[in-house]
């Protein structure tokens, strides 16, 4: 009896396993948000200073929102930097179970996420809780700093593997340049006629509140657990 494990020393045993590991990655994620957010606000003024002369209408400007966010405004788009606070591992039978950079350490599969939306600059400045934003990419981070990308377009395939090296402000830079052309290139397109042509009077009361009818830029892609959700429906 005297070798038997107690659910107290489990209990230590898991925290140093789990707790102390989230932690580490937390600090980890949190340090490489703060070097997310000198990436992003060095793109900004760059495009500022290099575009400013050729149109002044087109407003670009980045903001520090809070510990957890950020934004750039370029015209009419917004492209939203956040983190979570939160650590995640991956679902079970997900493909990254199957790379010798997991199997070697399962522990290196637990991440935390800094996420990256567009939205349209008048959502945010008139508050129109209604409209939709795209979730463009998310990057994950280990307690390596190593890294992998999920998203749309070249971020969907570009970094879809842990890297070698930890990640850095060129890397950074680089995903938030490709997701600026992303929300560059897709344009607001007009819903049908038949679908907003009928409104009653509490419709219009709302859109008057919210300074426009609600509005959103759907990117034309779904991520893999929006596609499984729609097989299964």
């Amino acid at each position: 009896m005297k070798n038997e494990i107690t659910n107290y020393q489990r209990i230590l045993e898991r925290l140093e396993n789990k707790a102390s590991l989230k932690q580490e990655i937390y600090r980890n994620t949190i340090e490489v948000f703060g070097i997310a957010k000198k990436a992003l606000s060095k793109i900004a003024s760059k495009l500022h200073h290099d575009y400013y002369t050729k149109d002044p209408s087109v407003e670009i400007n980045y903001k520090d929102t809070s510990q957890f966010e950020a934004e750039l405004k370029f015209s009419g788009d917004m492209l939203l930097l956040s983190m979570h606070s939160n650590i995640f591992s991956f679902e079970e039978g997900h493909r990254i179970f199957q790379s010798s950079y997991i199997k070697a350490n399962p522990s290196l599969n637990y991440c935390g996420i800094i996420y990256i939306h567009n939205f349209l600059a008048d959502s945010i400045k008139y508050n129109r809780l209604a409209d939709e934003g795209s979730l463009i990419a998310r990057v994950l981070i280990n307690k390596e700093k190593h890294f992998i990308v999920e998203g749309v377009g070249q971020l969907g395939f570009l970094y879809e593997s842990f890297s070698d090296s930890e990640i850095n402000e060129d890397v950074l830079t680089n995903i938030f340049e490709l997701a600026i052309l992303d929300c560059i290139d897709t344009d607001l397109q007009l819903p049908p006629y038949a679908q907003v042509k009928d409104i009653n009077l509490h419709q219009k009361q709302t859109i008057t509140a919210a300074s426009g009818y609600p509005t959103g830029k759907r990117l034309g892609y779904m991520f893999k657990s929006e596609t499984q959700s729609n097989n299964n429906t």
